[in-house]
């Protein structure tokens, strides 16, 4: 017996189910109900061809191997050591260098240099400018610290001074480029002044720019902790500060007349020495012989008085007794004079805070 396939057999079922009602109901024909379920057959035997023939889906695996991946150990810098910072260097000069070398302590050196340099023109038949003076430079100091914090203000103040150099060259050379002539040379002085009580390191810096007769001048003053650097303040060692400049300034007026009256004969040095006090000269003939005498005398008013002072520092210095604290004290006049004295400050202790009695009178 032929075997019928499962689809085939469901659709000549339903065949000749709807055969049998359709012939129940009316008269048919014939061949084209064959053909009819022919077609119907053929249809169920397509699709079930078509489900067979599709292929079912597989999922695909990935067997690639996952490889490790090693981390590599990054390796850890090795800290640099901060280079140990060095003095400031001193400049080759033009004209005139010499160092000198001075132990303020066993510990703590300074350097000051005398120095002279000019530019001129390209034929040397034209001097523009000269800049000369000194230039004081900490060269050793047990802290470095100490010593990179004083040079740091003081090579500023020599840098601002060169710089006044450099402009004055600059603008005489312009003019010189323009008319081939300058009508003046010009010139900047610089000058350090220091005093020390092997604690405190005090300095006087003052430069001076001219072109002629045309000259201004720059002051500053600055005292230092020589162990640790700190910039001193009048504020941050006495407790009165008023009070200590009435002294001081009471201090100088007397020290320049007690000194005018030792001696009358000028003795002043450039920049930052007391104008010596004006001298009265009278000379007086004696009849018996044909001698002169002369006769000085010392005009007090013209002498400053403790009012006179804009300005008033003071710089401890050291002492030879030991039993006694010294300091000079610097005033600037009114007129731009600017005044010095070594006086004993045993008697100003009372104004001076903890910390500058111990920078002070050590």
């Amino acid at each position: 017996m032929k075997k019928i396939e499962g689809n085939k057999l469901v659709a000549l079922l339903i065949s000749a189910g709807m055969a049998t009602t359709l012939l129940a109901a009316c008269t048919i024909n014939t061949d084209e109900l064959g053909q009819g379920i022919s077609d119907l057959g053929n249809a169920f035997e397509t699709e079930t061809q078509a489900t067979q023939a599709t292929p079912a889906e597989t999922k695909e695996t990935d067997t690639t191997e996952t490889e490790e991946t090693t981390a590599t150990e990054t390796e850890t810098p090795a800290a640099t050591p901060t280079a140990t910072p060095s003095p400031t260097p001193l400049p080759e000069r033009v004209d005139f260098s010499d160092y000198t070398e001075i132990d303020l302590t066993d510990t703590f050196q300074v350097t000051l240099e005398e120095f002279k340099e000019s530019a001129h023109s390209d034929d040397d038949s034209v001097e523009f400018a000269v800049f000369f003076g000194n230039r004081l430079v900490v060269t050793e100091a047990e802290n470095t610290t100490a010593m990179d914090a004083i040079n740091l203000v003081v090579d500023g103040f020599y840098q601002e001074a060169a710089g006044a150099y450099q402009k004055t060259v600059s603008q005489l050379k312009a003019e010189y480029m323009t008319s081939g002539v300058i009508e003046k040379s010009g010139s900047v002085f610089v000058n350090f002044e220091y005093a020390t009580n092997g604690r405190a390191l005090s300095v006087l810096m003052i430069y001076a720019v001219g072109i002629g007769d045309d000259v201004e001048r720059t002051v500053e003053f600055a005292t230092f902790d020589m162990l640790t650097g700190h910039y001193i303040t009048m504020n941050s060692i006495i407790s009165d500060k008023d009070g200590l400049e009435r002294e001081c300034k009471t201090a100088l007026a007397d020290a320049i007349k007690a000194k005018a009256l030792e001696s009358v004969q000028p003795s002043a040095t450039p920049s930052a020495t007391p104008t010596p006090a004006t001298v009265t000269t009278t000379t007086t003939t004696v009849p018996t012989t044909s001698e002169t005498t002369v006769v000085e005398t010392i005009n007090e008013e013209d002498l400053p008085k403790p009012g006179d002072f804009d300005v008033i520092y003071i710089a401890p210095t050291a002492s030879d007794a030991e039993d006694v604290h010294m300091a000079t004290i610097i005033g600037i006049a009114k007129d731009g004079t600017i005044y010095e004295a070594d006086v004993e400050i045993d008697a100003f202790a009372d104004y001076f805070n903890r910390y500058g009695t111990s920078v002070f009178f050590a």
